[in-house]
């Protein structure tokens, strides 16, 4: 029996007050418990399909259409969400755990406006007139994830799934047919859920092993963000047909380059060789040049197997224990890798190059190089130290003791016309063969040898950039737009806090702060301050120019192996050099750069999730270990409840709250840049160095509480005599409550 008709009309009625479940069901006679059942399912039914939606108290009522806003839920770790709209002119609004309903992370709801009471009212004894916004989830446009993976759990009457997603706050209910052991990690197919009142559920699809085990953790990561390491049989096998061996058909159209000095510089631990380089005078004065690139174009073909999932991965992922690769290892590593002594298709850009280090011309072609020599970072870092154990070939030699000049004259230029230099802090972690961390320190080695290939790369890039601009195709590009109005002040604000009296609105003014800032206490906090306040770059069919280079026309060209967006750029400039039918529509590129933000977006996010994972398990042993240990931090943030605090050895944050300094009673001021006592004294200020130790570390959740150092060693409670009183027997005082033992 259906009681949709009903249910509306009564809904509907003049003078209808939200009822409870219990109530309507009262209301419309419905007795007998099949029809209760029947009128709960429609019930729910109803508040699914958006006719009907739950109220504050779980009262039900009919939606108010012009209350309702959809967008993206976010879950946050401690409870409750914060719901972002699709429409920018629209503000970010808060739900409360009880009213967050069947939603789980990141779906795409439609959510109900309300003002909260409570809040209201605590904002008028603030001496606040105006009332928060808060909002209920009234329904699921589309959910975010159809799977999830977590720690499995077993008791006697049924097993469930512990999610490791931040925010997923539902245990899975699950059936264990395969009797898989406890706390091991699974990956579950999630059932339809649409009643808050009744478990979530799902179905087990994989076993990922013991929860310790070595790469388990990663393993988890890759499958809860949909991600599949392994190559589909029938891509690898497409990759396997492949040939590297350069053909007369192969040389048709390309430049031979066989005979030139070229050599390629990587990481040690590199597999992978997609560019290489050569130098040589100009007969006009100055130099050429050479950046050549692996032609993974002439193998990828669009339409492919191997190119349909290219696509799909997007980029490379670079994890803290493996990499999973856009093309399988058979091209990367072998067919198009530009491996010494070999010769190997590739696309050059040929760049002439003043002896002031400007670019004067270019031109680009495919070609066919054969490299003279593999170099690593650590062998140039050597010879840039004059070092004279890099073991670097003479003829190869040669050409660097001509680059190295060359290319400090390009990045003094490049910084002089307003790009932006802030290193930005990484970190390195080498892992022991059961997955622990072996050592952790901040990457700097080699740091002149990267910055030498960079500078290379980045001139190939910014002139294909231009080529493609002059041919007036549609192309895809590298963008990166400036910080807006909000940015700039809050930079401002925080770069004051720190004591740099600068207040930046241009690129210049952004590079004269960091120079203020360089050799003092704030640095770090400083460069921080500033990055954080930049908008993201990315892939756009519009040509707008990248801010922090100060190039009007940028993309990407230089790594077509671990790059979509590059591979694409190679099909477009092979069309404009031979003339070719054009690859690409407008349309076509514009879903491609979306697509190709979205990955870019889940890689950076995994990259980072794999480093917290593997920092936070080494802080978990040593707050499990027997030893005291202090680190040196910085603040780097204020929060309304604490101070953010950072460890530039590992880049490890954590919170400092108020509530466990002691010797005073602290707030943080107004714009979250100080931190003072009731009095108005400041006690302490963004950049700030502290010492703290480890007050709780959250595997579960990911994150670490910290405290000052000089806090943890407490004064011991005087221990309190017991008070005494006679014994009724022996009339000796005794303590009071203390029975006397009874001889048997």
């Amino acid at each position: 029996m259906s009681f949709d008709s009903q249910i509306l009309q009564f809904l509907a009625a003049p003078g209808y007050r939200p009822m409870k479940q219990h109530e309507l069901a009262s209301a419309l006679h419905i007795g007998s418990k099949g029809s209760r059942a029947d009128f709960r399912h429609d019930l729910y039914a109803l508040e699914e399909a958006g006719k009907i939606t739950r109220l504050r108290k779980n009262r039900w009522g009919l939606p108010e259409v012009g209350n309702l806003s959809s967008g993206i839920i976010r879950m946050m770790a401690k409870g409750g969400a914060i719901f972002i709209p699709d429409q920018e002119e629209e503000s970010e609004i808060y739900i409360s755990e009880r009213n967050t309903g069947v939603a789980l992370p990141n779906d795409k709801i439609s959510v109900e406006i309300f003002h909260s009471e409570y809040a209201a009212q605590k904002r008028e004894r603030r001496g606040q007139s105006d009332l928060r916004a808060e909002g209920r989830v009234a329904k699921i446009l589309e959910r975010a994830n159809t799977s999830t993976v977590g720690l499995l759990k077993n008791t006697h009457y049924y097993s469930y799934v512990i999610p490791d997603a931040l925010g997923f706050s539902h245990d899975v209910r699950v059936e264990n047919k395969n009797k898989i052991p406890e706390n091991h990690k699974v990956l579950v197919k999630l059932n339809n859920w649409t009643d808050p009142y009744k478990p979530l559920s799902g179905v087990i699809l994989e076993d990922l092993g013991e929860m310790s085990a070595p790469g388990v953790d990663v393993d988890s990561l890759l499958r809860d963000a949909g991600i599949q390491e392994e190559f589909p049989a029938e891509v690898i096998a497409e990759a396997n047909a492949l040939s590297g061996d350069v053909t007369p058909d192969r040389m048709e159209g390309r430049r031979d380059l066989r005979d030139a000095t070229t050599f390629t510089i990587d990481p040690e631990t590199a597999k992978d060789y997609d560019d290489a380089l050569s130098i040589e005078p100009h007969p006009d004065g100055g130099w050429i040049l050479g950046v050549h690139i692996a032609d993974v174009s002439t193998y990828v073909s669009p339409g492919t197997l191997l190119d349909k999932e290219a696509f799909k991965r997007g980029n490379s992922i670079y994890l803290v224990d493996r990499a999973v690769m856009m093309l399988p290892k058979e091209l990367t590593t072998k067919v198009c890798s530009l491996n010494p002594e070999n010769d190997h298709l590739t696309h050059s850009v040929e760049l002439h190059i003043s002896n002031e280090g400007e670019m004067l011309r270019y031109k680009s072609f495919p070609s066919v190089i054969h490299s003279k020599a593999r170099l690593t970072y650590t062998q140039v870092q050597k010879f840039i130290d004059k070092k004279e154990d890099h073991e670097i070939p003479n003829q190869i030699l040669e050409r660097l003791q001509n680059l190295w000049p060359l290319v400090q004259k390009i990045r003094r230029l490049r910084v002089d016309n307003g790009s932006i230099e802030i290193n930005t802090p990484e970190i390195e972690i080498k892992l022991n063969a059961r997955g622990k961390v072996e050592k952790m320190m901040p990457r700097s080695e080699s740091k002149q040898a990267y910055g030498l290939i960079e500078d290379c790369m980045l001139l190939a890039n910014r002139a294909v950039a231009e080529i493609l601009i002059k041919a007036e195709k549609p192309a895809i590009y590298r963008i990166h737009d400036e910080p807006d109005d909000e940015q700039w002040a809050s930079m401002g604000m925080e770069l004051q806090a720190l004591g740099i009296a600068a207040l930046p609105q241009t690129r210049q003014d952004i590079n004269q702060a960091v120079k203020m800032a360089e050799g003092t206490p704030v640095q770090y906090t400083a460069n921080l301050a500033i990055l954080r306040n930049f908008k993201r770059a990315e892939y756009a069919a519009t040509q707008i120019g990248h801010f922090g280079l100060a190039f009007e026309d940028y993309t990407h060209f230089t790594s077509p192996i671990r790059r979509y967006p590059d591979l694409l750029v190679h099909r477009m400039l092979k069309a404009v050099e031979l003339g070719k039918q054009y690859p690409v529509s407008m349309d076509q590129i514009e879903e491609m750069a979306r697509h190709c933000n979205d990955t870019e977006k889940k890689a950076d996010s995994l990259e980072r999730q794999s480093t917290e994972k593997k920092r936070i398990e080494y802080y978990n042993d040593i707050m499990n270990s027997s030893q005291h240990t202090t680190f040196k931090g910085f603040v780097i943030s204020i929060k309304g409840k604490g101070m953010i605090v950072e460890l530039p050895d590992s880049l490890q944050r954590g919170m400092i709250t108020f509530a466990s300094i002691s010797s005073d009673w602290l707030e943080a001021n107004d714009n979250l840049t100080q931190v003072c006592t009731r009095g108005g004294k400041v006690k302490y200020t963004l950049g700030d160095a502290v010492e703290v130790s480890l007050a709780k570390v959250d595997t579960a959740r990911g994150f670490i509480d910290f405290v000052l150092a000089d806090q943890v060693a407490q004064p011991k409670r005087r221990e309190r005599k017991p008070r005494m009183q006679p014994d009724l027997k022996t009339g000796k005082p005794r303590p009071q409550g203390k029975k006397r033992r009874r001889r048997r």
